[in-house]
């Protein structure tokens, strides 16, 4: 139970300090060895997939988005850099975790959108409007997740901007591939990532 608890409240700490201090939050994380806070990751995870899919398709969604998440982490940990394997591993499963508050947040709030204010929205002042609010959120959410991107893997891997770009073309040309093999395939209409 206090372990619980403890674990919640590293969570919001550390979620509080990607919003207002992402480098200093991010680079603690990386070196960090307390795992248990990342259960309230798969957690949220879990429960939105729960949520938007039937029963069916819950189940494939979730093991998607944790397929693409232990993709994601092998690929960049095996990538020539500074430190063992083992060790970028660890980090990486770390910090990569943490980039996906972005991604829920998009994920949950796109969710609730959809309940408010279901689509088809009028073309209306107020429609427009949402619109527009709406893309900016989205924007500035994609902002703070190729920020916290950059960060978990410069701090995971301990490289400098130039191979951490390089790295992340080589990865998305590998996996736009199967994103689109998990769209096509009725699993994941966005990837999880």
């Amino acid at each position: 139970m206090v372990s619980d608890f403890t674990s919640i409240i590293l969570f919001f700490r550390s979620c509080i300090g990607l919003v207002f201090t992402p480098y200093t939050t991010m680079r603690r994380l990386s070196v960090e060895r307390s795992w248990p806070e990342l259960v309230w990751i798969v957690f949220l995870t879990l429960i939105y997939f729960l949520i938007t899919n039937s029963v069916r398709f819950w189940l494939s969604g979730f093991l998607a988005a944790i397929g693409l998440f232990i993709w994601t982490v092998l690929f960049f940990s095996f990538l020539p850099s500074k430190g063992a394997v083992k060790e970028k591993i660890g980090r990486m499963i770390k910090t990569w975790s943490y980039t996906l508050i972005p991604t829920l947040i998009w994920f949950y709030s796109t969710l609730l959108f959809y309940f408010l204010l279901p689509p088809p929205r009028t073309t209306s002042l107020l429609g427009k409007l949402f619109s527009v609010i709406y893309i900016a959120f989205s924007v500035s959410l994609l902002i703070w997740k190729l920020i916290l991107t950059y960060l978990s893997i410069r701090f995971s891997l301990r490289i400098q901007l130039y191979r951490i770009i390089y790295y992340i073309l080589i990865y998305l040309a590998v996996s736009i591939p199967l994103w689109l093999i998990l769209y096509n395939g009725g699993i994941s209409r966005i990837p999880f990532v």
